[in-house]
């Protein structure tokens, strides 16, 4: 699950990152078009704009022609702002044109003057359509720009067409794709998190399990005793213990040998699975030992328990087909419960062995430890 989440996280920053990168692309790209394009209508009435640069009439007929030029463009694209400046020496620029009326909060008045910035310094050093990002940009948000020389005939730059574009809507569009994305990985999260719920049993137990027997292996029953142990510590719920061995188990490899002795610990093994219930584990604790570990159940409940499986197991025939009989086996049991008489997992072990001992005495019994 966190390897899933690691890899959506990952396409997700790709994604986004890629996304961004093409939306500025294409909005720098907009921008260096419609400025030269500008540009390209300024020189072709050069000696127009070399006279208002003279006069700076922001009555005059041209003014008020190319401002209404500025204000179709604007009007029939996403273009926020269109000016053109000149500079004046080398700290500072002067607004020539602008496509706000004046007055406007927006406007910049020929004439008025600013610092010069180092996209501008840029822009003028190249003598070529190029493409900026605001210094500012947290300020202006989803502007792109790109400013486009003003040559005259003999090649002098007169100034720069600036033109700020606005890509909200594009940048509206990564914010809804990120969305979705983001809702189809939840969807996935979701889905993966209910099928790791629901067939993980399916998926680890044949990784954990004994392929003869079906029981979880020893190493896997030290991890799950640890577990249940703290959970039975923190909830304050009984915990028991039962540790079951076969009786005369050696005397059946002996006579019959390994081949019905692994029939037989297979059938006792289906036996004693029957007995338990849902949530308690059967563990293959080694050889012909087992061991069960019951939940939420104190001693008596687990005596209960230990006393189905033992005659069940005692009431269980196996057939040999060599020797063509019926075969029966009997198992001893040892229960130790939790609370109270042990203060660890390698205590809890013992006091089911001591009861499995005392149980082996007489054979196919059961046994409960108690505390001397």
């Amino acid at each position: 699950m966190t390897a899933l989440v690691l890899i959506m996280a990952a396409i997700q920053t790709t994604v986004y990152f890629t996304s961004n990168n093409v939306i500025e692309e294409q909005l720098e790209s907009s921008a260096k078009g419609i400025a030269v394009s500008i540009a390209d209508s300024l020189m072709w009435n050069m000696e127009e704009y070399k006279s208002f640069l003279e006069t700076r009439d922001v009555n005059s007929e041209y003014y008020q022609k190319i401002q209404a030029y500025f204000s179709d463009i604007k009007a029939n694209s996403k273009i926020k702002y269109i000016y053109t400046i000149r500079r004046i020496d080398e700290e500072t620029i002067e607004y020539i044109l602008d496509a706000e009326p004046i007055g406007s909060p927006e406007s910049s008045p020929p004439g008025s003057t600013e610092p010069i910035d180092p996209q501008e310094e840029i822009a003028y050093s190249a003598r070529k359509p190029t493409g900026f990002k605001p210094a500012e940009y947290s300020k202006w948000g989803t502007l792109l720009g790109a400013y486009a020389p003003i040559l005259d005939g003999n090649g002098e730059t007169l100034g720069l067409v600036g033109v700020d574009i606005d890509g909200s809507h594009l940048y509206n569009y990564l914010k809804l794709l990120h969305f979705a994305l983001y809702a189809i990985y939840l969807v996935i999260l979701c889905l993966s998190w209910i099928s790791l719920s629901k067939y993980s049993h399916a998926i680890l137990d044949p990784l954990l399990k004994d392929k003869l027997t079906g029981a979880y292996s020893k190493r896997h029953f030290e991890k799950l005793l640890q577990e249940e142990i703290a959970r039975a510590i923190r909830h304050n719920r009984d915990l028991a213990l039962l540790m079951l061995d076969l009786d005369h188990f050696k005397n059946v490899n002996d006579t019959y040998g390994h081949v019905f002795g692994d029939k037989v610990l297979s059938s006792v093994s289906e036996t004693i699975r029957k007995s338990l219930r849902p949530g308690d584990y059967f563990i293959r604790y080694g050889g012909e030992e087992f061991a069960v570990l019951v939940i939420s159940a104190n001693t008596n409940h687990a005596l209960e328990i230990a006393e189905r499986i033992r005659k069940s197991v005692e009431n269980t025939s196996i057939f040999n087909e060599e020797k063509n009989l019926q075969f029966k086996i009997t198992i001893s049991i040892g229960v130790s419960g939790f609370t109270n008489l042990a203060v660890n997992a390698k205590e809890f072990i013992e006091n089911a062995d001591k009861a499995l001992y005392d149980a082996k005495i007489e054979r196919n019994k059961v046994s409960v430890f108690t505390r001397a």
